[in-house]
């Protein structure tokens, strides 16, 4: 072979070379932005529809028929019936938040396809509306009571569903009936004041802010034990204001998972700290069952 022939083979040798260097490198930065563009955080939710259960949560609050009001937290029996109807012909099975617990802690089985019901506040009317439709569509639900409304309507009974509150032992028949599950919604720190719900207030010391909220909570925590027969694992936050620093308080008290209004579909990985974090659909009135579903994806 002559220097001519040998030259051309290897000049076209190191030319395939660098092709395939530059064509390795080329996917590498590919898959290395694909990599960033995607926090590792965020990975898991990526597929989380065909790899991890997926849990929607409702949000509702007085239901009621008084036509005269339209709110984004007073529904119609109607309309809570048909959500319900629709829930379950198309195969969504309700489970309580305590059964969700069950599965991170527990590894206790999950339906199919989950759904969490869950009302705000302790309006009157979640007995008198909603736990008939609950029996009728073999449902159950999670209704959080504010405290001070509970002691208020027990000391001065008022059964009018348009505006008043569960009394202790309203709360005592529904946890006896299997369907209801009782969560802690504080019990005076349900406005919009200085503290705007359970936050830190920003001139706050932690150590103030922690005696605070564990003076609050433990408060109806005692009082449900006491007058109710129960005591709460679920903790909802007024008006969905998260502090951090409420967490550790939360955890101390024996919560084990605490509901917000972050509009989202749970994808449960099994890190218990994703129970404290758990977010939630508000229905409002004025929009068709069929328009609510499908802008949550349920």
């Amino acid at each position: 072979m002559d220097m001519v022939c040998f030259t051309k083979k290897v000049e076209k040798r190191l030319l395939l070379c660098a092709v395939t260097l530059l064509l390795c490198g080329a996917i590498g930065l590919w898959i290395y932005g694909s990599l960033r563009a995607t926090p590792a955080s965020a990975q898991p939710e990526a597929d989380a529809s065909e790899k991890l259960p997926a849990v929607p949560i409702l949000m509702y609050h007085s239901v009621c028929n008084n036509q005269r009001v339209h709110s984004e937290y007073r529904i119609t029996p109607d309309t809570l019936e048909s959500d319900l109807a629709y829930l379950k012909e198309h195969g969504y099975t309700s489970i309580f938040v305590g059964d969700l617990v069950g599965y991170v802690y527990e590894g206790y089985a999950l339906p199919d396809k989950p759904v969490i019901i869950t009302l705000d506040d302790g309006y009157l009317n979640n007995y008198t509306e909603v736990l008939p439709l609950l029996e009728k569509y073999d449902m159950k639900a999670t209704i959080s009571v504010v405290g001070e409304f509970c002691q208020t309507f027990s000391d001065t009974p008022d059964r009018n569903p348009l505006y008043a509150y569960l009394t202790w032992s309203d709360i005592r028949e529904l946890d006896d009936s299997g369907r209801i599950e009782i969560g802690n919604h504080t019990y005076a720190m349900h406005e919009l004041g200085t503290r705007r719900g359970c936050m830190k207030i920003e001139s706050e010391t932690e150590e103030k802010y922690d005696k605070a909220l564990t003076e609050d909570l433990s408060k109806l925590q005692d009082a449900l034990t006491q007058y109710s027969g129960l005591t709460p694992i679920v903790f909802t936050y007024p008006y969905g204001f998260v502090s951090e620093e409420s967490i550790p308080v939360i955890k101390q008290l024996g919560f084990l998972a605490a509901l917000t209004c972050y509009e989202r579909i749970n994808y449960i990985t099994g890190d218990p700290e994703q129970l404290y974090r758990l977010g939630r659909f508000n229905r409002p009135a004025g929009i068709t069952t069929e328009a609510f579903m499908q802008k949550i994806g349920v």
